[in-house]
């Protein structure tokens, strides 16, 4: 991962919910504990999360190309159907499970919107769901316990009181 942060000391982003700046904006996104990557209105492959793990040297090379250009043939024919089904209004999030090198994976591709519902390009979230799984199949949802310990939130007060504020993650429209 390139060691040069590309912007000035003490510039903030002033957002609705907050000011961050914009070294912890770069933290944050090289925190997630997953990928993000995110193709402009014109297909451009055009930024990725700083993820330590990721192969920097690779993703740099295909940033700002076409993003058709930046998958093996054989898969161009469903990155274009994903791209035609955001691009159109038609679905707002396409999910695409996955096993990659033996890890459940879950691919979601995003149409970002500005607020008069233009198309501003896609974003694409690529999480190893492999703990989550392994979660599920132990019944950790149902009884709110992992590895013998009961985890916070076993009586979900807060989830309960805010669930209408949840995202619709449907991939309808």
């Amino acid at each position: 991962m390139a060691t040069d942060i590309p912007f000035q000391a003490g510039s903030f982003v002033q957002f609705p919910t907050g000011r961050v700046n914009l070294a912890d904006i770069h933290a944050l996104f090289a925190t997630m504990p997953y990928e993000l990557d995110y193709v402009n209105a014109d297909d451009q492959y055009v930024w990725y999360s700083p993820n330590p793990w990721r192969d920097n040297d690779r993703l740099q090379k295909r940033l700002n190309h076409p993003v058709l250009g930046c998958h093996p043939q054989h898969v161009v024919p469903m990155v274009k159907q994903v791209l035609h089904l955001l691009h159109t209004g038609e679905k707002d999030m396409v999910e695409s499970p996955q096993v990659m090198d033996g890890h459940r994976t879950l691919i979601r591709y995003y149409a970002v919107r500005n607020q008069t519902g233009d198309y501003l390009g896609a974003l694409q979230v690529t999480e190893d769901v492999e703990h989550i799984c392994r979660l599920s199949e132990q019944h950790a949802f149902t009884h709110g316990i992992v590895d013998g310990q009961i985890v916070d939130g076993v009586t979900t007060a807060s989830i309960e009181s805010h669930q209408d504020n949840r995202p619709n993650n449907t991939t309808e429209k």
